[in-house]
């Protein structure tokens, strides 16, 4: 969509950010792993046979331990089953006797809690089904700023309005590239814009439906990760001259073609003229 450079709140207090599953996770030393949990090592995609712990030392990564890891192949359903003391981040999704839950915010489910998800709406949001993703192809990747990322897509990735979008991160790869050259940097500033441009993508997918209540759900998510955005800099007058720059060129890259632009003119027209309230305060992770 066309907006400024500057944060704008969601009207609701105390609102913590509803974050899009992030790509799959390395396989790290020393970090705890359910069973099914799902982890790229070395370019490759392997799920874990049993729960355990990567004990630093011990050399227990996937590709030398088959008793733990199993080599995976195809669609990836993101969900581990839920587990008593187990540590959840935001966005988070698990399954629980047959159900599905994504994580409404960080938590560690204390064992003698009965924290289990049906117990607890305030920590765990009911949905369908886990996303399924495809990892990228070994080898298939770049790596700008220490973030890696799918290929170039080139003349390819403005053929159709969706774009290209190799690792199913709901960022088309040309913008992520783009985000991790300009602000791969800084973590959690890199986390906010891929937010943003993950909301802008189901904006400009969405506008033909004319749903204009979907349209507003959308940019009040837009306007938390954008006020997140924004408080990672200064109130210096070069880092708003940077932000400025950046707003500008982010545009263009969204909006590159005809059929974007019209997309993103519909979007602005769907939430034109309703009223939006700024919160007493708000959360960024």
């Amino acid at each position: 969509m066309h907006r400024t450079a500057i944060p704008l709140l969601t009207a609701c207090l105390l609102t913590p950010l509803a974050w899009a599953t992030p790509p799959l996770p390395e396989w790290r030393e020393s970090d705890g792993y359910l069973i099914g949990v799902v982890v790229q090592y070395q370019g490759q995609t392997y799920r874990a046979l049993q729960s355990h712990t990567a004990q630093k030392g011990a050399n227990w990564n996937p590709a030398s331990t088959p008793a733990l890891w199993q080599l995976h192949h195809g669609l990836v359903q993101r969900c581990a089953p839920w587990q008593a003391g187990y540590s959840y981040a935001l966005g988070d999704q698990i399954r629980f006797e047959g159900d599905y839950y994504r994580a409404r915010q960080a938590h560690t489910a204390h064992k003698g809690t009965e924290w289990q998800p049906p117990r607890v709406p305030a920590l765990w949001q009911p949905i369908q089904q886990c996303e399924a993703v495809t990892p990228i192809p070994p080898g298939n990747t770049d790596t700008i700023n220490g973030i890696k990322v799918p290929p170039n897509p080139g003349a390819a990735g403005r053929k159709t309005l969706a774009g290209i979008d190799a690792d199913q991160d709901g960022v088309r790869d040309d913008v992520q590239r783009f985000l991790a050259q300009e602000v791969g940097q800084h973590p959690a500033r890199f986390k906010y814009a891929m937010e943003m441009a993950r909301i802008t993508q189901l904006e400009i997918l969405s506008a033909s439906g004319n749903d204009r209540e979907k349209a507003r759900g959308l940019f009040n998510q837009w306007r938390l990760a954008n006020s997140c955005f924004h408080d990672t800099f200064s109130d210096s007058t070069e880092d708003y001259e940077w932000r400025l720059k950046f707003s500008k060129k982010n545009a263009a890259l969204i909006s590159n073609t005809p059929e974007r632009i019209s997309a993103n003119k519909k979007g602005d027209e769907l939430v034109g003229g309703m009223m939006f309230h700024s919160p007493l305060e708000y959360q960024c992770d």
